[in-house]
């Protein structure tokens, strides 16, 4: 550091430091910076306590999750297009594992392996192997034992649950042996 008195920039203001000849000077940080920091600030502590604190609202997702259930709930008739869609997002498949898990694993198993019902990994199916017909063994229940989960659980998470059985399909989980016949999806 240099010994040499401190002196005043008129572009950049006072400079304070010089070190190995580069000079550093105490700038003000411009006010739209200043009042979009603390604006985010603010921002954070009201939505904290909008979401934490005092739970006003739900979370975005929630809100989605939600929105895309009540969405479910209504259209007209069920299609092998629509529930293979559903396959492919995370958050349905997400939404119909928890309740395959809390309706359905005490029959199916935890890995849909097969317990007192048929093995929902493998290829072969009792009461049809389409999307639709899978979903209408879920809401209808079958004569031999399931019940009908369609009234308890409404269109749309059985749609959920649909979804998270067909992405199971032919992953081929150890456990009760095949039944019914082997289903082949159709080609396009």
């Amino acid at each position: 550091m240099s010994s040499e008195p401190l002196r005043k920039d008129e572009i950049q203001g006072q400079i304070v430091h010089v070190y190995d000849g580069i000079e550093e000077a105490d700038n003000a940080l411009p006010h739209w910076w200043l009042a979009t920091f603390f604006g985010a600030i603010l921002f954070a502590v009201f939505y904290w306590m909008f979401h934490e604190t005092f739970p006003v609202a739900d979370y975005p997702g929630e809100t989605y999750a939600k929105a895309s259930l009540a969405a479910l709930n209504k259209g007209g008739p069920v299609t092998d297009k629509e529930l293979m869609t559903l396959t492919e997002d995370a958050p349905m498949l997400a939404t119909g594992k928890a309740i395959f898990m809390k309706e359905c694993a005490a029959c199916h198993g935890t890995k849909a392996e097969g317990i007192a019902g048929p093995n929902l990994t493998d290829e072969f199916w009792l009461y049809g192997g389409s999307p639709s017909e899978v979903f209408a063994t879920i809401t209808d229940g079958t004569p031999k034992g399931m019940p009908n989960w369609g009234p308890k659980l409404g269109k749309g998470a059985t749609k959920q649950v649909t979804a998270y059985v067909l992405s199971l399909r032919n992953t081929n989980v150890a456990g009760k042996a095949s039944q019914g016949e082997k289903w082949i999806a159709p080609t396009e």
